[in-house]
């Protein structure tokens, strides 16, 4: 078995025990595993607990979704901090006085009723986590009882007939246990237990049905509290701003400099408490205004290089044309026996048209539309 789950054969030095879902009568066989911490039994068919009196390391059972009807022959475990009994079929909790140690019980889904059916509980007072989920507490005095627990930090009763028929019963049960932080399905903060206090403090000083108005008022209270704290941290953050632009300014008055007007900027703005030397020096409109302008500039620099380059090709077509008719008046006529020269020179100052050119203006120009 504890090879199947990664264990060793020698079974003193195995810390963790799988036995769940195995279809086990009874729990037998253990002593010689005394360095187990942790032991799961879940879903067998135990109907009684028995046979951990050598496991003295035990820190965590595990026994849950068995037919277990008493919580006994646990004072060999002294060192238990968690005990997982849920879905049995327990009637009492006892059992619980030979382990100092229990943090944590979980005991939903079973057969509790009435008050002296927790009151086991108290031979506990180590306990600070306790899970009575579904089970059948009707009794108002199970609260008492919790009342009584001095570490209990966390209780969970949903699914129980209580939760009905108490009134205003997590308030009730948060003004009564000083110490909780979690109930059922949320936690208990700060500002929640003393909205609740002032409620349990009116109902029982001014009369029943006083205690939402108190708790309304105390968490009006909390809100000008904590907005009078946000409004002085503030304060002093921009008295310290000031300061350091104060020191700064006596610096450079000392060197004999000058502030920038950026600095004079800040100054005003830190003396009239406002933001505005926080603010950046151009908003996102006045930014694309500008790439806007720089775009339409670039458009007309390449259609003014556009434009030179076809007058250009123009002139320079145009000197060809009339070195052509020049030399074609000088020539003599073919009944003289001459004959017309095949082609003609540009003349030296004509510049042909750079294509290449045109073409990348046009591709810039494209881009740009």
């Amino acid at each position: 078995v504890c090879k199947e789950h990664g264990g060793y054969q020698t079974p003193e030095i195995n810390d963790k025990l799988y036995l769940h879902y195995k279809g086990y009568q009874r729990i037998e066989n253990l002593d010689e595993f005394t360095g187990v911490r942790a032991i799961w039994l879940e879903g067998n068919g135990f109907t009684k607990l028995e046979g951990l009196d050598k496991l003295a390391e035990l820190r965590c059972l595990y026994v849950h979704q068995n037919c277990l009807t008493r919580i006994e022959n646990l004072q060999f475990c002294a060192k238990l901090t968690t005990l997982q009994i849920s879905n049995n079929f327990i009637k009492r909790i006892e059992g619980l006085h030979a382990l100092p140690c229990l943090q944590t019980l979980q005991i939903a889904h079973n057969s509790l009723v009435t008050a002296d059916d927790v009151r086991g509980l108290l031979h506990c007072p180590s306990l600070s986590v306790i899970d009575l989920q579904h089970n059948k507490l009707d009794d108002p005095e199970v609260i008492s009882v919790l009342e009584a627990m001095p570490q209990l930090a966390v209780v969970q009763m949903q699914g129980n007939p209580l939760i009905n028929t108490v009134t205003q019963y997590r308030r009730s049960l948060i003004s009564r246990c000083k110490s909780l932080t979690y109930v059922d399905d949320r936690p208990v903060f700060p500002e929640d237990r003393l909205a609740i206090e002032a409620w349990a403090w009116a109902e029982k000083e001014l009369g029943e049905g006083k205690g939402l108005e108190a708790e309304r008022e105390e968490r009006a209270r909390q809100r000008e509290e904590k907005e009078a704290n946000q409004k002085r941290n503030l304060d002093y953050m921009r008295q310290v701003t000031e300061d350091a632009k104060a020191r700064a300014a006596q610096r450079m008055h000392e060197r004999g400099q000058q502030p920038s007007a950026h600095d004079e900027v800040e100054a005003v703005a830190g003396a009239d408490g406002t933001a505005a030397a926080q603010k950046p020096s151009h908003t996102s409109e006045q930014l694309y205004n500008r790439a806007l302008a720089a775009v339409e500039a670039k458009r007309r620099e390449l259609e003014a290089r556009k434009r030179a380059q076809a007058q250009a090709e123009a002139e320079a077509a145009a000197a060809v044309d009339d070195a052509v008719h020049e030399n074609a008046s000088e020539m003599p006529s073919s009944g003289d026996g001459g004959s017309a020269p095949t082609d003609a020179p540009a003349p030296t100052g004509a510049t042909p048209y750079d294509s290449a050119g045109r073409d990348a203006d046009d591709e810039d120009l494209e881009a740009l539309d």
